[in-house]
């Protein structure tokens, strides 16, 4: 970024709110949204040359599970700062994913999306939604908007009606794009 650009972000900040205390800020980014499917899916995608197990958002990322909210819960009720309130985790919601059945139907001619809860119960996750309201009615996570899903329609779609390799393979796993086989480094184009 030119200097030009940069001088003017500073000095707005310069002008900001200050303190003296210190604060930790847990910020949460794409909940909801679709990244490793399983396990299994993780597995097969080695096995086949996908380097999933260098990239954080394909090694770790998935939906959470009524387990994993709870175990998150667990961890931020154990810990109060000195005005006794527990810790807060900002977490950014993707409000859809693909749907990816409709989407198959339509020949990669239409594009279709289901809502996040949705996703949650046809993964077999029916109590998560009931906990993450839970988690905001307790003052444990607050919701912030991300985006309605997590990929450049636009681009995706197009790869589809053109067969791009790596992006039918995810597509085919219930994944809206992975890193391609021939240049892991190169990034997932279709992710934003």
């Amino acid at each position: 970024m030119p200097i030009s650009l940069i001088i003017p972000y500073q000095l707005r900040n310069t002008l900001g709110w200050r303190t003296s205390r210190k604060i930790v800020v847990i910020e949460s980014d794409d909940w909801g949204s679709i990244r490793m499917p399983s396990l299994e899916v993780y597995s097969k995608l080695l096995s086949q040359g996908y380097r999933v197990d260098l990239h954080p958002y394909e090694r770790y990322d998935s939906l959470a599970s009524e387990q994993d909210i709870q175990s998150l819960f667990e961890i931020l009720i154990k810990h109060k700062d000195r005005s006794g309130k527990h810790p807060i985790v900002t977490s950014n919601f993707v409000m859809a994913n693909p749907d990816f059945k409709r989407i198959r139907d339509s020949d990669f001619t239409e594009y279709h999306y289901e809502l996040f809860p949705d996703t949650l119960n046809r993964y077999g996750y029916k109590q998560s939604f009931q906990l993450w309201k839970q988690g905001i009615n307790e003052g444990l996570l607050l919701p912030q908007f991300h985006g309605r899903e997590h990929i450049n329609v636009a681009l995706w779609m197009n790869a589809l009606r053109q067969n791009d390799q790596d992006t039918m393979v995810a597509f085919n796993f219930g994944m809206t794009g992975i890193f391609p086989k021939s240049n892991h480094l190169r990034g997932n184009k279709m992710m934003v």
